[in-house]
């Protein structure tokens, strides 16, 4: 992951959570497969603003819960310790590679 590399980040709070929604710049809008597997990157869910990392860092350090997708916020979340890479659901997708997928909630 390079510093410049930019993801769409979204936050909903409500009057007892903090929901933070991540995605790699390049999934929004993609189908992730694999064989049965099927996870939709729609705009409604992960679409937000478009962001550095550090944003991204910052919101997910004060959620109380966060959904990540993609290889470059997971692999983020993993170094920064705020996801253990066993709790990353790594999936092997044909057009995309390798992704990663994280929810989280304290």
């Amino acid at each position: 992951m390079t510093k410049k590399q930019l993801f769409y980040l979204r936050v909903r709070q409500t009057e007892r959570d903090y929901l933070v929604t991540v995605c790699d710049k390049e999934l929004l809008g993609k189908t992730i497969c694999d064989g049965e597997l099927e996870l939709c990157v729609n705009d409604r869910f992960y679409g937000g603003d478009l962001v550095p990392i550090e944003k991204c860092l910052e919101q997910m350090r004060i959620a109380t819960s966060f959904n990540l997708i993609g290889k470059g916020i997971v692999d983020a979340a993993v170094e920064k310790r705020m996801v253990n890479e066993l709790a990353v659901m790594w999936i092997n997708c044909k057009n995309n590679g390798k992704v990663g997928h994280v929810m989280f909630i304290r």
